[in-house]
């Protein structure tokens, strides 16, 4: 954003920024005034929870999970493994742990498997995929592989093939991962890839590379705000959405950062519904295909 794309000066002061006088900040009630009743009318879905534990000692439950949910009205999430100590060579148990979840809660749980493209990823693959699971998560660095390696591009199309949405994680600890991600995209392939965290480490070579391509999509989580604003001005809103990276950040953070700079981007409030969850519903509206299916 150059100097003859600031923000109006005008847009801090909204009304709507500010609690009304005894309203907590941190609170459904204020974002509910934030986002101009939005979140009272439309459908909220996270696009970024997991369930399990982690091997950082991070772990979330699902009764914790549906509660952060209910605590912010957020209708549904979707939901995969973090890096579980228990993932072996294909996520078999984690991915079976979301899919209980899923069985106990399927009107707020959306299940996404992970697996690792360096081990045995096809038969679960297969076997998540034939069972219901809606998409993949994917991360380069817990997982040690380059987005371009032939494993990985060998699981990118079968992902594409089956019209199952992938989930990438594009946060630290990655390097040049929008060029890679062009490349994987070059020419039709059908792929429809979510960049977790907006690749916001190489935010600017991101928006070039990958901003005009219809089919990828920026989620929000864990973005910084100089870099959110980055997105909501040069990305067209339909393919911005809302996620929260819970456990390791909370539904409140991202519905108030994501309100507050699609304000700030002069993007209306008619537009809040597809950032929070319009978008990716449409995406999850998109039925994968299974084995035996046309």
């Amino acid at each position: 954003m150059d100097a003859s794309e600031r923000i109006p000066y005008e847009r801090y002061f909204e009304v709507s920024m500010t609690p009304e006088p005894g309203q907590p900040l941190h609170s459904y009630e204020y974002l509910r005034r934030l986002t101009s009743g939005v979140l009272d009318e439309y459908p909220t879905i996270d696009a970024h929870t997991h369930l399990g534990r982690d091997v950082d000692g991070r772990s979330l439950s699902l009764p914790d999970l549906l509660a952060e949910l209910d605590r912010f009205h957020v209708d549904r999430a979707v939901v995969f493994p973090f890096n579980d100590p228990e993932q072996g060579d294909d996520f078999r148990v984690p991915n079976e742990r979301v899919w209980a979840a899923y069985e106990q809660a399927p009107e707020r749980i959306v299940p996404f498997m992970r697996l690792n493209p360096n081990g045995p990823w096809e038969q679960e693959y297969e076997r998540c995929r034939d069972r219901g699971h809606r998409g993949i998560k994917l991360h380069p660095r817990a997982q040690h592989f380059a987005i371009g390696s032939s494993r990985a591009r060998e699981l990118f199309a079968r992902a594409a093939a089956d019209q199952l949405p992938v989930i990438v994680h594009t946060g630290f600890g990655v390097e040049d991962v929008a060029d890679a991600i062009g490349e994987l995209l070059a020419g039709p392939n059908g792929l429809t890839l979510l960049l977790a965290h907006s690749s916001f480490i190489e935010m600017n070579q991101a928006l070039r590379v990958l901003g005009p391509r219809s089919n990828v999509y920026f989620e929000t989580s864990v973005v910084p705000a100089y870099d959110l604003i980055e997105v909501l001005t040069t990305v067209d809103p339909s393919r911005v959405i809302f996620g929260s990276d819970l456990p390791y950040a909370d539904c409140y953070t991202g519905i108030q950062s994501l309100a507050v700079m699609a304000s700030f981007a002069g993007i209306g409030v008619d537009r809040l519904p597809d950032l929070l969850g319009g978008n990716l519903l449409r995406i999850l509206n998109r039925r994968p295909r299974t084995e035996g299916s046309g």
